[in-house]
């Protein structure tokens, strides 16, 4: 992989190249994902067991929840949000088999196609609704879902969208909804890589708050965190943040950063 270059001012076209990498490099990046959905998968079932037990304490009036392992708690028809899906495997493909209705969202045309491949039946059916956009040009009406998942997919947009996304999916998010995202542990006001994964096309665009003022971003959005890991992925020597939290109230006003 090229060096990274810094770079604090995202180029005009960003989304439009991020588009176009991610066309030309979606079938190396499934097959690179696919070696490290470990983690994917952990805490895709995290998420699942934080929601069986609050579904548990709702239903049972505020009872004593299950063990962590208790699957009997069923997740059917929760409204689920994934930004950035790629090609549906393993998020979608666990929160389908939970019966949730699920909508992924993804910039690239052949991540897109990679996903209605995977699942024609549920695509059918309409459980899934699969939609290629910039995840900064959705609408959707408050108190929508019931889950949001990003991962590896917020660091691609500059930062201050990032602040404005969140802002946005706590409003979309229903009173006590949960968000299962990640983050680099590292601050980054950008970062450019010219052939990422090794690959001719793989053009690629990255920023970050860094841990601790993303988790502070997310507190003052009244979520509360109920995991918050640091791990390395597999293979690399990045190192992101891996945050479950739930919807608490309407959101705080944003305090500015101040920039270092």
């Amino acid at each position: 992989m090229s060096a990274p270059i810094p770079t604090p001012n995202p180029p005009p076209d960003l989304k439009a190249r991020l588009k176009e990498s991610y066309n030309a490099i979606a079938e190396a990046y499934k097959d690179w994902t696919a070696l490290h959905n470990v983690l994917r998968t952990h805490y895709t079932e995290e998420l699942c067991r934080f929601l069986r037990r609050d579904r548990s304490r709702t239903t049972n009036g505020g009872g004593t929840p299950p063990p962590p392992g208790e699957a009997g708690i069923s997740l059917a028809r929760l409204h689920a949000l994934e930004l950035g899906c790629g090609c549906g495997i393993p998020v979608i493909e666990m929160l389908l088999a939970k019966e949730m209705d699920v909508i992924g969202v993804d910039l690239s045309s052949a991540q897109v196609q990679l996903t209605k491949n995977h699942f024609p039946t549920q695509i059918q059916n309409t459980q899934l609704v699969v939609v290629e956009k910039d995840i900064m040009d959705l609408t959707y009406p408050p108190d929508e879902f019931d889950v949001v998942v990003a991962l590896y997919s917020l660091i691609h947009l500059p930062r201050d969208e990032q602040r404005v996304i969140m802002e946005r999916v706590q409003r979309w998010l229903k009173p006590g909804g949960m968000i299962l995202m990640n983050f680099s542990t590292t601050e980054m006001e950008g970062e450019v890589v010219e052939s990422w994964l090794e690959q001719d096309g793989g053009w690629m665009y990255w920023s970050a708050w860094g841990k601790e003022k993303t988790l502070e971003m997310i507190r003052e959005l009244n979520f509360n965190v109920l995991l918050e890991e640091v791990k390395e992925d597999e293979g690399t020597d990045a190192s992101f943040v891996w945050v479950i939290a739930q919807k608490t109230g309407p959101p705080a006003e944003f305090a500015p950063f101040e920039e270092p």
